[in-house]
C-alpha cells in the first residue's frame, strides 16, 4: 500500500494509463498491455503496462514499455534493483542456501538458492560491464574525474581462492587482485581513524586488464594530472608494481615485511 492507502498495482497502472493518453502516438503505436510481476522488498507487486512499437535511430524495430521508462524502474531479471543490493550486501557472508531463507523470512519473499546465485552473476556482469565501459572512456578522454588532490594512497593485495567449475568440479586455485584506493586517514575521535574518500575495486582478470579497470576508476573520481604523488603500499608481487613509473612511492607494508624477513 502506498502513503494514501492505494495499492501499488493501481498506482502503476493509472499512471500508465495516463502516458497512454499524453505519448507521442506518431512514433509510439500502442500493441496492447502485458502482465508482469516485480520482486521488491515490500513484497511482489503484479501489474499490467502498455508495450509500444517504434523504431531507433538505425531504422530498427524496437519495443518500448513507457511506464518502466518514466518510472525508471531499473531491475535485474524481476527482482528491483533495492532488493538485489539486500540481497548482494549479504552474500559475502552466507551460503547461497541461508541468503534465500534470510531474504524468504524477512521480507516475505520466496526465491530459491540458485535464484540467489543467478542475481548475483547478473550484479557481476552489470559491474564489469560498467568497469570496461570507464575503460573506454578514459581511454578517449582521459577521464572525466572532476576532484583535485595531490596525494592519493593505493593498497593492492591478491587473495587466492578455492574455485568450482560449473559441474562442481574443483580446478586450480584463483588470484582475486583487490586494489582500494584513498585521500587519506579521518579522526573520528576514538581509538581509530577511518579512510577517508576511500574506493575499492576487485576482479579476477589478467593484470593488465585489472589495473586498466583500476586506472579507469579512478579518473572517473578524479583529474589525474592534477595528482602530483601516489603513494603505493603492498608486497612485493610484480603485478602490484608493473604499472607504476619510477617516481611512485612504493612501501612494503609492514606485516608483509615482517613476514619476508621472518621476524
Amino acid at each position: 500500500m502506498s502513503k494514501k492507502g492505494l495499492p501499488i498495482q493501481t498506482i502503476l497502472e493509472s499512471y500508465d494509463g495516463h502516458l497512454l493518453e499524453t505519448r507521442n502516438k506518431r512514433e509510439l503505436r500502442c500493441k496492447g498491455t502485458r502482465q508482469t510481476t516485480i520482486k521488491t522488498v515490500m513484497g511482489e507487486v503484479e501489474y499490467s503496462r502498455n508495450v509500444y512499437h517504434t523504431k531507433d535511430e538505425e531504422g530498427r524495430k524496437v519495443w518500448v514499455y513507457l511506464l518502466d521508462q518514466e518510472m525508471q524502474m531499473d531491475k535485474i531479471g524481476l527482482i528491483s534493483t533495492n532488493l538485489a543490493e539486500k540481497i548482494a550486501s549479504v552474500v559475502t557472508d552466507n551460503s547461497y542456501h541461508k541468503i534465500a531463507e534470510i531474504i524468504s523470512s524477512t521480507m516475505g519473499q520466496t526465491i530459491s538458492h540458485g535464484g540467489a546465485w543467478n542475481l548475483v552473476q547478473k550484479l557481476g556482469e552489470r559491474i564489469s560491464e560498467e568497469e570496461t565501459n570507464r575503460v573506454k572512456e578514459m581511454n578517449v578522454t582521459g577521464g572525466i574525474g572532476q576532484k583535485e588532490i595531490k596525494l592519493l594512497f593505493e593498497e593492492m593485495d591478491g587473495v587466492w581462492l578455492k574455485i568450482q567449475g560449473k559441474v562442481h568440479k574443483k580446478i586450480p586455485k584463483q588470484e582475486m587482485k583487490i586494489a582500494t584506493m584513498y585521500e587519506g586517514w579521518i579522526d573520528d575521535g576514538k581509538s581509530c581513524s577511518r579512510l577517508s574518500g576511500k574506493t575499492i575495486i576487485a576482479g579476477m582478470e589478467k593484470s593488465d586488464e585489472f589495473h586498466a579497470k583500476r586506472e579507469g576508476r579512478i579518473r572517473s573520481i578524479y583529474n589525474a594530472d592534477e595528482i602530483e604523488v601516489r603513494v603505493l603500499n603492498g608486497d612485493g608481487g610484480s603485478w602490484i608494481r608493473e604499472p607504476y613509473e619510477p617516481d611512485t612511492v612504493f612501501q612494503l607494508d609492514r606485516f608483509r615485511y615482517i613476514n619476508y624477513f621472518n621476524i
